[in-house]
């Protein structure tokens, strides 16, 4: 092999070199991320398998206990005699179409509380509040919930107290119990195991990639070595050649 196609070769084998290690360095980059996809699904997969929700006991006649357990919603709440308050103890409602407040009711039909329609305050036993507009807390279960147990929201019940209830201290409320929500565990397992599944073929893959990639990257840098020595030699011949004319 001549000394200039000795260089050509050893320039496309160079290149050829460069390209094999970048996209080894993509591979790992990739498995890099799958390892972080891997942490976040075994994290939401913890977290929806560790997830607790608030359950009240309502008032039924029907059940041989008297009561059954619902989810926590502000209906079942309201029929129980419960109010939605915060830490100032400014009380949340909803509006009717007219944009009137809404009066929640107990399951017997009782109003608990009264609005002062001079003041605009609400009165619950003897006392007043400042009214909120609680649409986004109050009309969907999971925002309700989430803002009860994030320590956003306070509860009271209006048959006993007239003061807020914070999630610490709902554990004593007979009523009100805060468990485990099993609800999501089967899409939670189901979607873990896609995920881990998804993760372990694409590692499996690249991990493949990778060995080939290491394999070719052997056999052309043993031929860069060989292409690079004969280069040197053939220097080397001339250089004497000229040196002894």
């Amino acid at each position: 092999m001549g000394l200039s196609s000795s260089q050509g070769r050893l320039l496309m084998l160079t290149s050829r070199l460069s390209d094999i290690e970048l996209q080894e360095m993509m591979i790992s980059q990739r498995q890099s991320q799958l390892a972080l996809d891997s942490e976040k699904a075994a994290s939401d997969y913890n977290k929806a398998m560790s997830n607790y929700k608030l359950t009240i006991k309502v008032d039924d006649s029907t059940e041989d206990k008297g009561y059954r357990k619902e989810d926590l919603n502000y209906n079942n709440m309201t029929s129980m005699g419960y109010l939605v308050t915060n830490a100032q103890n400014q009380i949340y409602l909803t509006k009717d179409e007219n944009g009137e407040w809404i009066i929640p009711k107990d399951i017997d039909g009782n109003a608990l509380l009264s609005i002062n329609k001079s003041t605009g305050k609400a009165t619950v036993g003897s006392k007043q509040y400042d009214i909120l507009d609680g649409t986004k807390y109050l009309s969907e279960q999971g925002i309700l919930q989430n803002s009860i147990m994030s320590g956003v929201l306070y509860l009271f019940n209006t048959k006993e107290s007239t003061e807020g209830i914070s999630l610490s201290n709902l554990q004593s409320d007979t009523e009100m119990e805060y468990v485990l929500d099993t609800s999501d565990d089967a899409e939670a397992q189901g979607k873990y195991d896609y995920e881990t599944a998804r993760i372990a073929r694409q590692d499996n893959q690249l991990e493949m990639d990778l060995k080939q990639l290491e394999t070719q990257h052997e056999v052309i840098l043993k031929e860069y070595d060989t292409v690079k020595d004969v280069i040197s030699n053939n220097v080397e011949r001339t250089f004497n050649l000229f040196s002894s004319g």
